[in-house]
């Protein structure tokens, strides 16, 4: 009886010891797994930061995520700086006044930058700053408003720094990535008689210089317009069509339900580079058809119409509300019709606030798949009127080469609307993956 005891000891002290390693094993799988599902996303944050030079480089760690640039600089002043009618300059973009320029020396800059100076060989310490002053206002008075900063240089060139009114910019110092690390100059005076310029290091565009350049130069708050306006028209649309389709398919009877639904759920499995073309033909039939009937153009092509529409309806959210749908007793159904309910008035007051989960689900699927379109955009607009911001990111890529660091910046720009709505209903989401399809 003894050994009998000793001996089923031991086995689950066997047992034990596998079931622990067993579990130890598949949480470090999943650790590995979750590093390598990471890493992109830190790929991405850590280019965001990056120079153009760091990256083409290949360095490991941007200097903007070090404390070298931010340390050891020099107190703010204020400079003023003579100005006089501007001459031998090229490229100065219409002015109503005449440009003016000005000159003045840095002397003063952050050890970070001098080291960049003098390891440049290019040019040395003190740096003679030219500014050109520029009227683009048609009001028939000398009012100066955008300024053209260069470093020994009168020429206007395509990444010359260009600040309006009182923003904040530093010219192309050499080496140190269009003025990124300093010093930056805000205009406080433009009178020509007193022309005031301020002098400081601006730590937000030393260290979100990118994102800054991302979001002005691709036009971002124009193509944020369009993808909110777009993603919202889409998932409102593939809500009520969905929900509808799932109500039909899951609480009513008609004649060859299940045959229809498999047909539904077919179509789901067609690849979408096979649907793109007809799609296009017929958003291009659609235009010429209320161009030629109504004198009504650009109502499809070149329009949320097509950027929408083709979209409010997805099989995929009308088989998984289908689903959960299906799982509510038919004993609510039977008390609501005893109350007086019908099919619409039991699908708004019942069904759909015992179903917030699989409706997040949805929300949240259709919203990633609205946001990240790039292709079918590109196909049926012409202009930047409707474009979303993933053709904001195609910008950045020009013949010459990619500026990799400003697509970077551009994507987490882009990543941030979906990481908040991930945010605030995961739990939602969750409950909706985990619960649909179940029965009890």
């Amino acid at each position: 009886m003894a050994n009998q005891t000793t001996t089923s000891t031991n086995n689950f002290g066997h047992y034990k010891l596998r079931a622990g390693l067993a579990k130890g094993l598949m949480y470090l799988l999943l650790a590995i797994g979750a590093v390598i599902a990471i890493f992109p996303f830190l790929w991405m944050l850590q280019t965001s930061f990056k120079t153009y030079g760091e990256h083409g480089a290949r360095k490991l760690w941007p200097a903007a995520l070090t404390a070298s640039p931010y340390s050891n600089r020099p107190a703010a002043k204020h400079i003023v700086v003579p100005m006089v009618p501007a001459e031998n300059w090229r490229n100065i973009p219409r002015s109503y006044s005449t440009p003016l320029e000005g000159a003045f020396l840095v002397e003063d800059v952050s050890d970070y930058v001098a080291e960049r100076t003098a390891n440049s060989n290019e040019g040395s310490l003190p740096l003679e700053v030219l500014i050109l002053a520029i009227d683009t206002t048609d009001d028939m008075t000398q009012n100066y408003n955008e300024f053209m900063l260069t470093v020994g240089s009168r020429i206007v060139k395509q990444f010359t720094t260009r600040i309006k009114g009182s923003q904040t910019g530093g010219p192309d110092y050499f080496a140190a990535d269009r003025g990124r690390w300093g010093p930056h100059f805000q205009v406080l005076n433009p009178d020509p008689n007193h022309f005031v310029v301020k002098q400081y290091w601006n730590v937000w565009i030393m260290l979100f210089n990118n994102y800054k350049t991302a979001w002005t130069e691709a036009d971002f708050s124009l193509y944020m317009r369009n993808s909110l306006i777009i993603t919202l028209l889409t998932v409102a649309g593939v809500l009520v069509t969905g929900t509808l389709a799932a109500y039909a398919f899951a609480r009513m009877e008609f004649p060859g339900k299940n045959f229809i639904f498999t047909l539904y759920l077919a179509t789901y499995m067609i690849p979408g580079a096979v649907t793109i073309i007809p799609n296009y033909l017929i958003i291009v039939g659609l235009e010429e058809f209320f161009t030629q009937k109504f004198g009504m153009s650009s109502l499809w092509y070149d329009n949320w119409t097509a950027l929408t529409i083709p979209f409010m309806i997805n099989a995929f959210s009308v088989f998984l509300l289908r689903q959960f749908f299906a799982q509510i007793p038919d004993e609510l159904y039977e008390a609501s019709l005893m109350d007086g309910c019908g099919h619409l008035r039991f699908l708004r007051q019942i069904v759909l606030p015992l179903s917030t989960a699989p409706v997040m689900s949805v929300v949240i699927f259709n919203t990633i798949w609205a946001w990240n379109q790039l292709q079918w955009p590109l196909m049926v607009t012409n202009s930047d009127r409707w474009r979303p911001i993933t053709v904001g990111l195609t910008s950045f890529i020009r013949e010459s080469a990619a500026e990799t660091q400003l697509v970077m910046a551009g994507s987490v720009i882009t990543t941030i609307p979906i990481l908040v709505l991930y945010f605030f209903t995961q739990k939602q989401f969750t409950e909706g993956i985990a619960t649909t399809g179940l029965k009890g």
